[in-house]
């Protein structure tokens, strides 16, 4: 029985040693108790002899392996086994209270079956109730760590997007076609069809995307950002590599961009995006080092697609 630590470990750990430690002495349990075997009948003889065979059977046939997804399909998948089991031998219960208070009325001795079968349905149940907290509470902190896995950050949404952009751009040039003739889509040219490009992309994550928003000046001249997501704090600078803008215009402009917004009361991030599908930066690490900051003031982060 392998353990796959990437589901409720702790918990399958705990009820494999259970499974392991007790199948022998319940199946022996299972043989000894057997009317045959000279304990005759007793009140609720043959539902107390059956609750020992389904704790056997049920033990040996369900959970003696406990691999997932091999032999279970989800962690949830063997709680719900697990509790449906406890269920089933608690509705045996009432049998061993019937028969107690038979024998007891009568003064009669107890059989050996009764107080045995009856210890192994409790503790059977004890255990698989164990089983059933630690593991809910595992599967809990493992679905916690999913979400937070599966929720990104305004930051990483952006990311995403610019560095599916480029791929984007290939799959618009693969239009359907009229007559013949590919239909019209958006053709890469220059910056402004970025932008254009962009701002649509960037509505599948944001609803307030604010295009060319006039900042404060800098130096002596003020300038329009690309886009400004005001709730988030984020602007978003977007450059399109040319015959003369390459690396060092490149890192010019980001540097006085850096520059603008530092002190922008709705700009906390950066995000410059320069799109270079003719690959004319020649040093993009270069670029992205030196205007990188990441603090609790003020972050700037700098894609340079498709070549990084």
């Amino acid at each position: 029985m392998e353990i796959d630590i990437n589901f409720i470990p702790k918990s399958r750990e705990y009820l494999k040693k259970f499974v392991l430690s007790n199948y022998r002495d319940f199946h022996l349990d299972m043989n000894e108790y057997r009317p045959i075997n000279g304990y005759g009948e007793f009140p609720n003889s043959s539902p107390i002899v059956q609750c020992m065979r389904e704790i056997t059977h049920i033990i040996g046939d369900v959970f003696s392996d406990l691999s997932i997804p091999e032999k279970f399909s989800t962690s949830e998948d063997l709680i719900s086994q697990a509790k449906n089991f406890i269920d089933h031998l608690k509705a045996f219960e009432s049998y061993f209270i019937e028969s107690m208070e038979e024998l007891t009325s009568k003064s009669k001795p107890i059989p050996l079956p009764i107080p045995t079968i009856d210890g192994n349905r409790k503790r059977t149940i004890e255990v698989f109730e164990k089983f059933v907290n630690l593991a809910e509470t595992e599967s809990n902190q493992r679905e916690g760590i999913l979400t937070k896995i599966h929720n990104p950050t305004d930051t990483e949404k952006i990311e995403n997007v610019l560095k599916r952009f480029h791929s984007v751009v290939n799959q618009l040039k693969n239009r359907r076609k009229d007559g013949g003739n590919p239909r019209e889509t958006i053709i890469i040219k220059d910056e402004y069809d970025v932008q254009d490009l962009l701002h649509g992309l960037l509505k599948i994550h944001f609803n307030d995307i604010r295009a060319e928003e006039w900042n404060p000046s800098y130096a002596g001249s003020s300038k329009r950002s690309d886009f400004l997501l005001k709730k988030e704090k984020i602007v978003i600078e977007v450059k399109k590599t040319r015959v003369s803008l390459k690396d060092k215009e490149i890192g010019e402009q980001l540097i006085i961009d850096k520059a603008n917004y530092r002190n922008h009361s709705d700009c906390k991030v950066l995000i410059c995006f320069v799109y270079d599908p003719e690959l004319r930066i020649k040093n993009p690490i270069g670029i992205k080092n030196d205007l990188k900051e990441v603090s609790a003031d003020f972050t700037t982060l700098v894609y340079i697609l498709p070549n990084e």
